[in-house]
C-alpha cells in the first residue's frame, strides 16, 4: 500500500477517529487506528467496542492496502511533521510503515488489518434527520447532568425521546436534571434512546462543523450518526429512564428574576472558597432586595456577595453544590434567568427567560 496525501487532512482525520481508541486496550489490535487506501479515497477506523468513529479523506493512491498502525504515536508523528505532504508506504513484508514529509523519515511497525474489530454497518429499524443546531443545543443543554460513574448506568447518559414532531433530549445524576425540547419538520413514530455521554461529547465537537443535516440511525442495540464524512457508531444504554415530568415542581412560592450575567460572575467569585469545602456548598438567600450569596471554609475562609434581583414572595435560605450551579449557567443564552422555589430543601426550578425549550431541576443541599 501507498498513498499520497495533504498532511493537515491527514492529522485532522486522525484527530477525529483517535477518539475512539481504547484507553487500556486488552489487545495490542485495540489501540491501533485501521487505514485503508482505495483509488482516491483514504478510510481511518477506530474502535474501542464501545464506541467506533470512521472519517475519509482524498489521496492519491498509488497502490491499494490496508493496515492497522498504533494510534497515539501515528497521530502525533503526522501532527508534528514540517512537510505539507506526507507519503505513507508499507512494506508488507516486513511489517513496517514508512512515513515522509520534508526531511523526516519514520518507520512504524504494522499489524494485520484481519484482527481488526472494523465497523459493521447494523440493520436499523428507524432513520431520521436533525439539523445540526438543533442537535447541538439538544446536547449542549443537556449532557453536562448526566453521572460521570454510577452503578445504574442508564444515568450516564442522555435519553433522546421523538413523539411525533416533538423532540425530547434530557439527562441526570439523581441530584439534577436538564431537559431540552424541539420541534422536527417530518412526524416520527414514538421512539426513545438513551445514549452515552462520552458518544455526545464526541458528537457535539463535530456539530460545530456540520454543513448537512445529521442522519441517524438505530436499531435496539447501536445507533449510528453521519455528520458530513464522519460515521459513528455507538451502544445504546438498556433501561428506563425516569420521566422528566414527576420531578418538576408543581408551584412556586418565591420567584427571582436574575440577570445571568452578573449571577454567573458573582458564583464564580464566591466558589473559589466554596471549592474547599467538603461538599463544594454554595449559600443563598433569597431576600426581597435581592440574593445573598456566600461560602465558608474553615481552613481558607469567607465569601460573601449580594446580587441583585427581582424577588416575589417569602425569604428562602438554601445551599447547593456549586458545581451544578455552574454548569448550567455556562448554557444559559438569555440574558435573565428565572429561579423557582418553595422550600429549603425542596428542589429549585431554573428556566431561561423568554425561553420554553429548557427546563432544569437542582435539588439542594442539606446543611
Amino acid at each position: 500500500m501507498k498513498f499520497i496525501c495533504a498532511k493537515n487532512d491527514l492529522s485532522e482525520a486522525l484527530q477525529i477517529v483517535s477518539k475512539a481508541i481504547a484507553n487500556k486496550p486488552q489487545t495490542p489490535i485495540m489501540s491501533g487506528v485501521y487505514i485503508k487506501a482505495d483509488h482516491s479515497t483514504l478510510e481511518l477506523q477506530a474502535n474501542n467496542l464501545e464506541i467506533a468513529i470512521s472519517t475519509k479523506i482524498a489521496v492519491n493512491t498509488e497502490s491499494a492496502g490496508e493496515i492497522v498502525v498504533i494510534g497515539k504515536y501515528l497521530l502525533e508523528i503526522i501532527r508534528k511533521l514540517s512537510g505539507e505532504v506526507v507519503t505513507f508506504e508499507h512494506d508488507e513484508e516486513h511489517h513496517v510503515v514508512n512515513i515522509k514529509s520534508g526531511s523526516a523519515n519514520f518507520n512504524l511497525l504494522s499489524m494485520s488489518p484481519e484482527d481488526f474489530p472494523t465497523m459493521k454497518f447494523p440493520e436499523t429499524y428507524s432513520t431520521f434527520y436533525l439539523k445540526p443546531n438543533m442537535f447541538r443545543e439538544l446536547i449542549r443543554k443537556t449532557v453536562y447532568s448526566c453521572a460521570v460513574e454510577d452503578v445504574r448506568p442508564m444515568f450516564t447518559g442522555c435519553c433522546l425521546e421523538i413523539k411525533g414532531n416533538d423532540i425530547t433530549m434530557s439527562a441526570t445524576n439523581t441530584h439534577r436534571i436538564a431537559v431540552a425540547f424541539d420541534n422536527i419538520d417530518e412526524p416520527l413514530e414514538p421512539a426513545s434512546f438513551i445514549i452515552p455521554s462520552k458518544t455526545l461529547n464526541e458528537i457535539l465537537k463535530l456539530l460545530d462543523s456540520a454543513q448537512s443535516n445529521v442522519k441517524i440511525d438505530c436499531s435496539s442495540k447501536v445507533i449510528s450518526f453521519t455528520i458530513d464524512n464522519v460515521y459513528i457508531i455507538s451502544r445504546l444504554i438498556d433501561g428506563e429512564f425516569p420521566p422528566y415530568e414527576k420531578v418538576v415542581p408543581k408551584s412556586s412560592d418565591t420567584i427571582a428574576t436574575i440577570n445571568v450575567k452578573a449571577l454567573s460572575e458573582t458564583v464564580d467569585r464566591v466558589a473559589l472558597i466554596s471549592k474547599e469545602t467538603q461538599y463544594n456548598t454554595i449559600r443563598f438567600i433569597f431576600r426581597q432586595d435581592g440574593i445573598t450569596i456566600s461560602s465558608d471554609s474553615p481552613e481558607v475562609g469567607t465569601a460573601e456577595e449580594h446580587v441583585a434581583a427581582r424577588v416575589e414572595g417569602p425569604d428562602i435560605d438554601i445551599s447547593f453544590n456549586v458545581k451544578y450551579i455552574v454548569d448550567v449557567l455556562k448554557v444559559t443564552d438569555s440574558d435573565e434567568c428565572i429561579i423557582k422555589l418553595t422550600k429549603p430543601l425542596s428542589p429549585i426550578d431554573y428556566r431561561e427567560k423568554d425561553n420554553d425549550n429548557f427546563i432544569y431541576i437542582v435539588t439542594p443541599v442539606r446543611t
